[in-house]
């Protein structure tokens, strides 16, 4: 039963995120910020979290003004990066990336604002994506974070 429900999940997930997630290989900006994620055929909470973005309105409507990109763990890809050659194995290197979900979050610049190891619930993607929002509309500056995720309540 639990693996029927699991299959139900990844299946609605999937079907109703494919219009949110892109399905270029060429990972780019386009003047808007830039959201990563790094899956796994076997990782529950990477399907959890896709299907957050869409069922969580607030989420949703953040990750709507995103370019949002899959990278599977389970094999190896050809990628470009802000136009420059890479694959699946020189970005887990470059991003450290030893979990999934791991989530990276891009400015409009294509500076690396967070990168989120593990499944984070939308209490806590939403102020991450809202602050990067400011930065890309001039709201905050990128000095700016630990105020703000205090300001959140995200940390002390």
């Amino acid at each position: 039963m639990k693996n029927l429900i699991l299959l139900i999940t990844v299946f609605v997930s999937t079907l109703f995120s494919s219009d949110l997630i892109q399905k270029s290989t060429d990972i780019v900006t386009n003047g808007k910020s830039v959201m990563i994620i790094f899956e796994s055929k076997t990782c529950t909470y990477c399907e959890v979290f896709k299907k957050d973005l869409v069922e969580n309105k607030e989420l949703n409507a953040l990750a709507k003004e995103m370019n949002i990109y899959t990278v599977s763990r389970d094999g190896y890809q050809e990628f470009t990066l802000w136009g420059k050659p890479t694959n699946t194995r020189s970005m887990e290197m470059t991003f450290a990336i030893k979990v999934t979900p791991n989530i990276l979050i891009f400015d409009k610049n294509g500076r690396k604002i967070w990168q989120v190891p593990g499944y984070a619930d939308p209490s806590i993607m939403i102020p991450y994506l809202k602050f990067v929002k400011g930065l890309d509309d001039g709201t905050y500056k990128v000095t700016e974070w630990r105020s703000y995720l205090q300001k959140a309540g995200i940390i002390k």
